[in-house]
């Protein structure tokens, strides 16, 4: 049998692509480390076909088990490319499934700025994320919904790949994102795929060119799978919702399924809602998708599917209703505004960065915005918050912040 050192030297000097039988010998569980990252740099350094990314995408999927539903036109799945402030799936995934439909959700952790949704969810005591294939399966049965991470039966080689990305520097590759996304998308055997991809300074993905080719590739991955895929682009310059860092973002969601939260996060998650609703007709769909969103988030009947959802999998509901709202950082920094204007809005890559470094630190730090943009402040007026560990780190980061900060006379 060819080593997997071998199959690389053999790519670099021919340049000839990848099998999706060679992809799983080189991304078998006997296989170092130091290989695997080699191999994301070579996929990073040289060019390569749609064949070549739709293999490793077929590698990741066949390195673990598939899920199968017994009628999955009623099933989706939702994935976003990340962005600083995204808690889009944490409010979308119950909402879908208050209204009908069943959502089947493999996600990862953050990668560089971008927090994660695992992150978020790993904040709730006693949640359990890493499932079987059976539990991920009984949990969609018995809630409508599940988010579950990548677990050594579902799409393990891509759980592996997923962190050596970060430390290869490999994050930005449209292939392994392609390869990577679909490959969990696949896994799930949902018949529906809804993709948001953001670009722009506060994403993964830099640009709106960037962000078009991932949707091509995406799109021939899934379609090819005869999957039908929902998939639309978002400018991340700023963040989405109010927060950075994983308590403060999942209680911003928290507050978006009780019915309340920041109208820019609501108005965004219920777009992509209605998108998935007008193409995937629940069995009750006599109204319009916009009202059953609206009477889903506005009765708690969203929340209430979220909390069945924590309950399951062994999380603490009664800390989910009485201390998420109160759990705080050490120190609670606040930048003030300097002048009487209209504020314009933060730039999304420093307030994730340090969102992220904080973060590392402990879940409950982070950044809170208190205004939104286009809204009049006055001068000495509250724009945001740092949560930090004490006074003097997060008088650092507001002092950072504070430039990132735009204003309108």
């Amino acid at each position: 049998m060819v080593s997997a050192a071998t199959l690389l030297e053999w790519r670099r000097t021919t340049g000839m692509e990848f099998t999706q039988e060679q992809f799983a010998a080189l991304l078998a569980p006997s296989t170092p480390d130091a290989v695997v990252a080699s191999l994301l740099t070579l996929l990073a350094t040289s060019s390569h076909s749609d064949a070549e990314t739709s293999a490793l995408t077929q590698a990741y999927v066949a390195s673990g088990k598939r899920v199968t539903w017994p009628d999955a036109t009623q099933v989706v799945d939702k994935h976003s490319t990340g962005c600083v402030g995204d808690d889009v799936s944490i409010v979308l995934a119950p909402l879908l499934a208050a209204t009908g439909l069943r959502v089947a959700k493999i996600t990862g952790s953050a990668l560089r700025h971008c927090g994660g949704t695992l992150d978020k969810l790993r904040c709730i005591p006693g949640l359990r994320l890493d499932l079987t294939v059976a539990e991920f399966i009984g949990c969609v049965e018995a809630v409508g919904f599940c988010i579950a991470g990548q677990s050594p039966q579902l799409v393990p080689a891509d759980r592996r790949t997923y962190a050596l990305r970060e430390r290869t520097g490999t994050v930005e590759v449209s292939a392994l994102i392609a390869a990577s996304i679909m490959s969990k998308k696949l896994a799930t055997g949902a018949a529906t795929i809804a993709l948001e991809v953001k670009y722009g300074p506060g994403a993964v993905v830099a640009t709106e060119a960037d962000a078009n080719e991932l949707v091509r590739l995406m799109r021939m991955i899934g379609e090819s799978a005869g999957r039908r895929m929902l998939i639309s682009t978002c400018d991340a310059s700023q963040p989405l919702a109010p927060a950075a860092g994983p308590l403060l973002e999942l209680r911003e969601a928290v507050a978006v399924l009780r019915g309340n939260g920041s109208p820019v996060l609501r108005e965004h998650m219920t777009g992509l809602a209605e998108q998935i609703l007008s193409a995937v007709a629940a069995p009750d769909s006599a109204k319009p998708a916009r009202t059953r969103i609206d009477d889903a988030l506005n009765s708690g009947g969203a929340y209430g599917v979220f909390c069945r959802y924590v309950e399951h999998l062994g999380g603490d509901v009664e800390w989910l209703d009485k201390s998420l709202e109160t759990t705080r950082a050490p120190a609670v920094l606040t930048y003030h505004s300097p002048v009487t204007a209209v504020y314009m809005g933060i730039d999304a890559r420093p307030v994730g960065d340090a969102a992220q470094a904080l973060a590392a630190l402990d879940s409950t730090y982070g950044v809170r915005i208190v205004v939104e943009p286009g809204q009049p402040v006055s001068a000495g007026q509250a724009v945001f918050e740092v949560h930090a560990p004490d006074a003097v780190s997060g008088q650092a980061h507001v002092g950072v912040l504070g430039h990132h900060c735009h204003f309108h006379d």
